[in-house]
């Protein structure tokens, strides 16, 4: 999610923490983080760390066997050390979610919930928790490409690439995932989230960290998101690797989380 993010701040799609005034989120105690999303394994060091922020659920990915980076995909290892230190752990699957062509491919959604599912059963990830999916800047994407062809973009056009695209991915999704007894979430802009929720094409909603991504101020003050993303830490700054840190909306402690044993 951090790649697609730094190209969106050289287009200008995503307001830059200086240019807004915002500072990088500060590592310590009391700053109502909930949990932390990273896309690299962690050490128990590291989790006794954000432990001691307050910091309760480690968010990490589902992937494909070829990973989209090296260390991606969630560990057994790792499950033992969040159980061990008495955490929680929620999941997400993103392969390639930054791409507009994912979402154009014929039952890609059906290939990657088959893979979650498959994930899920591995790690005994108990019913009644979610598995999220990364929809990770398309929409603004989409719009950049109408926009670089002197097209008029906006909302409007964005919402149509969602009800085409998005909404065939996560009917995929569903379809997939029916009697799984899995909750589905997404990750994304306002937009995304606010019509998945809509459609009910998702039970929760993830907000991304990209103020310039459509529809985000709208869907922030609903408060409907469960989760929503924070700047990331530098190196320097906090544990010594580069994470997003997220709050909860103060409406509800669930956003598909559990607890591994």
């Amino acid at each position: 999610m951090r790649q697609i993010r730094r190209l969106l701040f050289a287009a200008g799609l995503l307001a830059h923490a200086s240019a807004s005034g915002e500072a990088a989120p500060i590592c310590e105690p009391g700053k109502g983080y909930v949990a932390l999303d990273a896309s690299q394994q962690l050490s128990e060091e590291f989790l006794r760390k954000v432990k001691d922020i307050g910091i309760g659920t480690i968010i990490r990915y589902y992937d494909w066997r070829d990973e989209t980076l090296p260390g991606k995909t969630l560990t057994q290892r790792e499950l033992g050390l969040i159980a061990k230190l008495d955490m929680s752990v929620a999941v997400i699957f993103q392969h390639n979610n930054d791409c507009l062509c994912t979402f154009m491919t014929k039952g890609r959604g059906k290939r990657d919930a088959e893979r979650s599912l498959e994930l899920a059963k591995s790690f005994s990830q108990p019913l009644g928790s979610a598995i999220y999916y990364g929809v990770d800047g398309v929409d603004a994407q989409f719009l950049a490409l109408l926009s670089a062809t002197g097209i008029t973009s906006g909302e409007l056009q964005a919402r149509k690439f969602v009800q085409k695209y998005v909404r065939t991915y996560f009917e995929d999704v569903a379809r997939t995932m029916a009697g799984s007894g899995y909750k589905i979430g997404a990750y994304g802009s306002g937009l995304v989230c606010s019509y998945l929720l809509d459609e009910k094409l998702a039970h929760h909603c993830w907000l991304a960290n990209a103020t310039g991504w459509p529809g985000y101020q709208r869907f922030e003050a609903t408060r409907k998101w469960v989760l929503k993303q924070h700047l990331p830490t530098r190196k320097t700054d906090c544990f010594g690797i580069e994470v997003d840190l997220n709050s909860g909306n103060g409406l509800t402690d669930d956003f598909g989380q559990w607890k591994p044993k």
